[in-house]
């Protein structure tokens, strides 16, 4: 049986979203972005969305309310299972999708190097802010970072996103067909 929800957690542009979108497209989970969700809240604020006013925000949130304010929040909303929740920053957020029996954490990893080459492409595409690599190195500091390595030690597979879209795409599929032939 498949998940009736997945977690994606690592480093800032490991792939990640590419994992959400294909298992969205392949397999029809519904998408749930803490980014995205952080971005509608920023817009109603009147804030521009940008990666600093994110982080600001953020990291307001989770000190004042609780690491896992936005996975109560998304839990405490009717859903369209199943879903796939990218972009897990917390062990508390994972403490409360595990109360799903058939939750299932999934790590994406990159190496450095491709990371910081895959953020600026995307800001060349006005998809992301163009950062130094020394801007890149400082990121690992922010709150929302600092507990990815860790995190990435819960999960219960690794993707190594380190050669192709295809091979990312023939791996998620090998893991989605192991998850729907087991019985949890």
């Amino acid at each position: 049986m498949y998940p009736l929800i997945i977690g994606l957690v690592g480093h800032i542009r490991s792939g990640k979203s590419s994992v959400a979108q294909y298992i969205h497209e392949k397999y029809k989970y519904s998408i749930a972005s803490n980014s995205d969700l952080l971005r509608e809240i920023a817009k109603n604020l009147d804030m521009e969305p940008n990666r600093d006013n994110l982080k600001k925000l953020g990291d307001s949130i989770f000190s004042v309310l609780g690491n896992d304010t936005l996975a109560r929040f998304r839990l405490s909303q009717p859903q369209n299972y199943p879903i796939i929740v990218d972009g897990i920053r917390y062990k508390e957020e994972i403490q409360l999708y595990r109360r799903e029996p058939t939750f299932k954490l999934i790590g994406v990893k990159a190496p450095e190097y491709t990371r910081y080459e895959r953020l600026n492409t995307l800001a060349n595409q006005g998809k992301d802010s163009f950062l130094s690599e020394d801007e890149f190195h400082t990121l690992k500091n922010a709150r929302s970072e600092v507990q990815v390595d860790e995190l990435l030690k819960l999960t219960d597979t690794i993707i190594n996103n380190n050669k192709t879209r295809d091979d990312l795409f023939f791996t998620i599929d090998q893991l989605m067909e192991e998850w729907r032939n087991s019985s949890s």
